[in-house]
Parts: C-alpha cells; sequence; structure tokens
C-alpha cells in the first residue's frame, strides 16, 4: 500500500477539507437542523472521497473488493441527504417533498442491501493505471435515474423559492442563489460516473466539489449562511499565523543545515525557541490587520459591552456619552461613521447631537417617517439598511432613500420602555464587510444601555439649568408673598426632577445587574448549581422589585412635571383585562386563591386609551387584590354602563377600615397595619393609578365593608 502518491492525494485533501468544514458548521450552531444535515452532507462526502483515498493505495485485490462495495455507501446516500438538506433549508413544506424524502431513504437502504447482498449493483472493480475502481453493476443505471430525478427536484424547488425571493430580494435570496450554484458544481462530479463503466480516465470530480466547497465558504463569508462566520475566521487567522511560523521554521533550519552544519546538535532547539517567541506577535499583527481590512468582527462581545458599562456609569455628561459609544463602534467594529440622534416629540424629527464620518452637511434634524418608526424603531432592534431595502422598499421608499444617502448602513434604536428617545447609526466597516449576527447581538444590549444612560444624561442637564433658571425667579420674587408661592411649587417641581434623576441613577445599575443575573441564570457564564440557581432567582425577584419601584418614582415624577405622555388608540379594553388575568393566573394558584375574569356576554364598544398604562392600572389592582386576600377569591369583571366600561376586582381579603378609605389614593398612603401582611408596598401604585385613569377622564374608587370583609376596587373610562 503506497501512503501517499499524486493520484491518491486530491480525494484525501478533498476528503479533509470536507469534514473540517462540516464539523465547524456543527460547533457553531449544534442546535440547527440546517446545520446537522449540512454535517451529514460532508461526512457522506468524505466517506466517499476517503474510501477513494485507501481505494487508490492499496495493491491487494481481495481488499479492493470489500472496499469498493463500502466506498459506494456514501455515493449511494449523497443525492438523498443533499435533497434533505435542501428541503429543511427552503422551508419547504410541500407534501410530495415529504413522500420523496421518505421514499428516497428507502430506496438507499434497498440499494445498501442490493450492494452488499449481490454484484448487481457494484460487479467487481476495474484496475486503471490510478488504482482499483468500482465497475457498474446491472442496477447501477437505475440508481442514476434515482439520482436526476432527485437532483432536478432540487433545482425545481430551489428556483421556484429564488422567484419568489426576487419579488423582496432578501438576505435568504442570496443565500439560495449561492448554495444552488455550488450545488451546480457538486452535480458535475458525476462525470465520474463513467469510469464505472469501463473509461479509463483518472476521476477528477474532485474539482468540482472542492469548488462546491469554495462557494459555500464564499456564502458563509459574505451572507451569513448557516451563521458560522466568525469560527472561520479566527480559525482562519490562527492557520495563517501558524503556516508563517512554520515557514520560519524551516527556513533557518535550511540556513543553518547549509551554512552552518556543525550547530546542528542545538539546531532543534533554537528553532523551538524561536517558533515559540514569534507566534504570539505574528497572530497578534494578524488579528490586527484582519480586524481592520477584512473581518472586523474578532472581539469579544462581552468584555465590549462590559468596558462601555463601566464607562457609562461614570459620567452623567451626553458629551462624554456620546465620546465613549464612537471610540466603542471604532475599536470594535472598525466602523467608518459614527452618528447619535435624539428625538424630539414635539417636532417629531431626530437631532443630529454626534457625528463622527457622516456627510449630514449642514443638515441638523433629520425626518423617519412614521410608519417606518412603527415598523421598526420601535421594536427595539437594530436595523440593517440593506435588509429591509430588500424586504420593504416601496412602504419605506423616503426614509430607506434619505438613509441611503446619508451611507448609514445599520440604525439601532435608543428606546426606554416604548418610548423613543433617539438613535445610533452606524455607516459601511473599514473592510467593506458586512455587520454579522454577533454584531447586532451586542448592538443591541449597547443599545439598550445607551438609551438610559442618554436619558439620565438629558434629565441632568435639564435639571441643571432648571436649577439656575430658579435660582434667578426666587430672587427676584423675595418681597413678594404671593410670588414666594410660586416660586415654592416650582421648588415642589424640582424635587420631583430630583427623585426622577435618582431614580434614572438607579435605573443604569439595576439594569446591568438584571443583565448578568439573566445571563447567570441561562448558564452564560457555565453551569450553575441547584442551590446556585435558587439564589440568584431570588436576587433576580429582588432587582425586579426595585425596578418596579424606580419606575413608579418615575411616573410619579413625570406626571407631576406633566411629562407622561399618553399615546391612544382604539382598542378592546377586555383584551387588556384578559391578557393581566391570565400573567397573575399562576401567582394566584401559587396562594391557593380562586382567580375568576368574568368575561362580557358580548363584546364592548372599543375605547380610546393608551393600552400600557390602562394596563398598569388593572395589573397593579388585581395584583394588590391578590397579594392581601390570604384565602377564598378574587373576581374580575367588564360591564357595559350607559356612557362608560366599568372594570371591578373583588377579593374576600383583609378589607379596609374607613378611615384609611379617604387616603387611600393619595401618594405614599397605605392603609394601618398593612406592612405587616405585605411589606414590600410603597403606597404609590394606586396614586399612579388614579392619575392615569383621570388623564383618561375617567374615575376610580375602592369599597370595602371593613377589616375582614374584603375589598372591591373599580374605575370606570368613557366609551
Amino acid at each position: 500500500m503506497d501512503f501517499i502518491t499524486i493520484y491518491n492525494f486530491p480525494p484525501l485533501i478533498s476528503s479533509i477539507l470536507f469534514l473540517i468544514l462540516g464539523f465547524l458548521v456543527f460547533i457553531k450552531n449544534k442546535k440547527s437542523k440546517i446545520n446537522k444535515k449540512f454535517l451529514i452532507i460532508c461526512f457522506v462526502t468524505f466517506w466517499w472521497q476517503f474510501s477513494w483515498f485507501i481505494l487508490f493505495s492499496l495493491k491487494d485485490e481481495v481488499l479492493a473488493g470489500y472496499l469498493v462495495k463500502i466506498g459506494y455507501v456514501g455515493i449511494i446516500f449523497i443525492p438523498i441527504t443533499f435533497f434533505h438538506y435542501f428541503v429543511s433549508f427552503l422551508e419547504s413544506v410541500k407534501k410530495i417533498d415529504k413522500y420523496i424524502l421518505r421514499f428516497s431513504y428507502i430506496l438507499g437502504g434497498v440499494f445498501t442491501i442490493i450492494l452488499f447482498s449481490s454484484d448487481f449493483f457494484i460487479s467487481g472493480f476495474y484496475q486503471y493505471f490510478w488504482g482499483f475502481y468500482p465497475k457498474a453493476g446491472i442496477i447501477h443505471p437505475i440508481y442514476l435515474l434515482f439520482l436526476s430525478i432527485l437532483a432536478t427536484r432540487i433545482f425545481y424547488i430551489s428556483l421556484v423559492d429564488l422567484k419568489l425571493r426576487r419579488i423582496t430580494l432578501s438576505y435568504k435570496y442570496y443565500q439560495t442563489k449561492f448554495v444552488l450554484w455550488a450545488l451546480g458544481f457538486y452535480v458535475l462530479s458525476a462525470v465520474d460516473f463513467v469510469v464505472n463503466y469501463g473509461y479509463e480516465i483518472y476521476p477528477f470530480g474532485f474539482l468540482f466539489i472542492i469548488i462546491f466547497l469554495g462557494i459555500i465558504a464564499y456564502t458563509i463569508v459574505t451572507h451569513r449562511l448557516m451563521d458560522i462566520k466568525i469560527v472561520l475566521r479566527k480559525s482562519s487567522v490562527y492557520l495563517i499565523s501558524l503556516s508563517t511560523v512554520l515557514i520560519l521554521v524551516v527556513a533557518v533550519k535550511y540556513i543553518f543545515i547549509k551554512f552552518f552544519p556543525d550547530f546542528a546538535i542545538w539546531l532543534d532547539i533554537i528553532i523551538l525557541i524561536l517558533a515559540l517567541s514569534v507566534f504570539p506577535p505574528i497572530k497578534k499583527h494578524y488579528y490586527r490587520l484582519a480586524n481592520k481590512y477584512f473581518f472586523t468582527s474578532l472581539y469579544d462581545g462581552r468584555t465590549v459591552i462590559a468596558d462601555l458599562s463601566d464607562k457609562l456609569r461614570s459620567t452623567l455628561k451626553a458629551e462624554n456619552i456620546y465620546k465613549y459609544l464612537s471610540e466603542t463602534f471604532i475599536n470594535s467594529f472598525h466602523t467608518k461613521a459614527v452618528g447619535i440622534l435624539t428625538y424630539d416629540e414635539k417636532t417629531k424629527n431626530y437631532l443630529v447631537e454626534y457625528n463622527k464620518g457622516f456627510n449630514f452637511g449642514k443638515q441638523k434634524k433629520i425626518h423617519l417617517f412614521s410608519n417606518f418608526r412603527n415598523a421598526f424603531i420601535k421594536q427595539n432592534q437594530p436595523v440593517v439598511v440593506e435588509e429591509i431595502k430588500h424586504v420593504a422598499y416601496k412602504k419605506h421608499k423616503k426614509t430607506i432613500d434619505l438613509l441611503t444617502k446619508f451611507g448609514v448602513e445599520i440604525v439601532t434604536p435608543l428606546n426606554v420602555k416604548n418610548e423613543t428617545i433617539g438613535l445610533i447609526v452606524l455607516g459601511q466597516k473599514e473592510s467593506g464587510d458586512m455587520y454579522n449576527n454577533e454584531d447586532l447581538s451586542v448592538l443591541e444590549i449597547i443599545g439598550a444601555q445607551a438609551a438610559i444612560a442618554i436619558e439620565n444624561a438629558l434629565l441632568y442637564e435639564e435639571t441643571k439649568n432648571f436649577a439656575a433658571k430658579l435660582k434667578k425667579e426666587v430672587k427676584k420674587a423675595t418681597a413678594d408673598v404671593k410670588d414666594a408661592n410660586k416660586q415654592l411649587r416650582k421648588l415642589d417641581a424640582a424635587k420631583s426632577n430630583f427623585i426622577s434623576i435618582a431614580s434614572h441613577q438607579l435605573r443604569t445599575p439595576l439594569t446591568v445587574i438584571k443583565g448578568y443575573i439573566s445571563m447567570m441564570i441561562e448558564g452564560s457564564f457555565g453551569k450553575v448549581t441547584k442551590e446556585e440557581l435558587e439564589s440568584l432567582k431570588k436576587v433576580y425577584e429582588s432587582n425586579e422589585r426595585l425596578i418596579q419601584l424606580v419606575e413608579d418614582l418615575l411616573n410619579i415624577s413625570r406626571i407631576e412635571s406633566g411629562k407622561l405622555q399618553f399615546d391612544f388608540h382604539e382598542t378592546r379594553l377586555e383584551e387588556v383585562v384578559e391578557s393581566v388575568a391570565e400573567e397573575l393566573s399562576e401567582s394566584a394558584k401559587q396562594k391557593g386563591l380562586a382567580l375568576t375574569y368574568k368575561k362580557p356576554n358580548k363584546p364592548l364598544p372599543m375605547v380610546k386609551i393608551d393600552g400600557e398604562k390602562i394596563r398598569y392600572v388593572v395589573l397593579n389592582l388585581i395584583d394588590n387584590s391578590i397579594k392581601y386576600t390570604k384565602q377564598g377569591s378574587v373576581t374580575i369583571s367588564l360591564r357595559l354602563g350607559v356612557k362608560h366600561i366599568h372594570f371591578c376586582v373583588v377579593d374576600t381579603g383583609i378589607g379596609i377600615g374607613k378611615e384609611d378609605l379617604s387616603n387611600l389614593f393619595k401618594k405614599f398612603s397605605r392603609g394601618k397595619d398593612i406592612s405587616t401582611v405585605n411589606p414590600e408596598g410603597t403606597g404609590m401604585g394606586l396614586y399612579v393609578g388614579r392619575m392615569m385613569i383621570k388623564a383618561h377622564q375617567g374615575t376610580i374608587w375602592a369599597e370595602s365593608e371593613g377589616e375582614g370583609k374584603g375589598s372591591k376596587f373599580c374605575f370606570s373610562i368613557p366609551i
């Protein structure tokens, strides 16, 4: 048996390449069905090519007789695995394709049985100048017909899919296009079948399957196919670095042997020291070049996020925040342009607060149409302009053309709750490479952190300006009591602003804590024990309560300063109530309470409300009933009045004393001894709820026959 020859080397190389690529794809996402199916394609191709490598190396005819059949198992299942991959990749749900797939696997099994039980499929072998090769049996043409039918069906469903996707030109269109081209070259490797029928030409089909590999690798790098971009890039930089060191080692060894033969004893030690010393700087140099000119994604996302979080926590100046964000994007993504825009609710325009690299000219205001904001900005996820151009160009033509004109490639919303405070826009990368999934994930997290930090900075600046103005006004009005009273009211507003600032200062670390605890619970930093998981969940729940407390403080601040914004839409109130009842059903169940929602007999009229604000009130009232009811039931109802819709929640809980009823909806007010039942309450929820219902021109009230006799909380909203 010859180990390596000019004839067995090509199938050896192609088999190794297929095996490496298959496992790289699989390792990147082990749960992906498409990645698993691609691994199977690579494995059966490896089986075929590696078997031919051994076959072309053999001299023993007995072994060759076995191997020609063993190797052909891979060939039998190649078209079947390709068909299975394409059905999943194209998301084909047609019954005929499912039937074809099942029949194909059955027929593949039948062919395999015939292959090993008789000579009808492969009847021995030819001995050519390069080695042994399988000889086609009498039913081999049936297999070729079967292969042709499967290949034709694959091309048909792919072309239909391409035609549909060309309408939108989504990124999936380009993936399908290139994968289909790759398959076309793989099919050309069928030229090797003529060798099975006695034509003595070297089987050069390996050239076509290597081209297939090249096209697949290109599609992975440029069009996010199967999302294994980072794995290929990091490993490729490592391999290039290793290759450079090996070339240096060979060169040094050659020079020493040729010119310094007396130092041969020390040669290996010198080479080892040289290799170990130069590999780290060479690898670092190639990573730097790859980041800047080729790949722009060889960074640690968690480190980038952690470093930026530390910087954002250290400042309340907007200009510093903009600078930190810009440095982060330029250093990690190597983007050519960074812009930060804030949203003006009054004019519905975005104001350019920071720009580095964009050619906005003298334009300080940018208008993005409301349909674009509703479709993309409010979704709170980074938007790739090129992708939405393919998906929804006609619908958002003006906005997309404007973003394209400025060279914007990525738009990242800055949203706090459901309010948009601005945008981060990024231009093209220095390498011209596209933004990948890792970039988008990092951008989404940074967007959430930056939104809170920028809002805090803007509020801080507003408060500073307000304080300066207040000081000036107080100095003028000291002589007049009436004016002094006005100033006292302004001081009360300043107090509310202080609460707002303090609350916003709390939100940043609380949000960071929530993010890291979530990642720890999900196992992002490694597996945790059951005891550790329980402790983490308790920390998470306590953090959630703090976040809710901060949110209540902010709502009070916004209400008292007149800055609480409402977004009124026609809504069905029963849908809001039903959603909250379902959400809190588990909480009631854990306490052993019967939670009942009495739905209206017929649909109620639509009401014009801010769904999120009313949902807050409903959630607060039902949650209070559950918290303050030890046993019995909580009953929710909706009914139609003459001009109003009435909501009520009735419980069998601790009840309310007469002295407490009059103070119940006041700020920071709680019933007597109520903290012994629920120590976590703040007395803010009912006050915030009253102000929200008042903004809807409705009324809210509570009823109770006394302590221990249950409670009834209701509100009404005009139709």
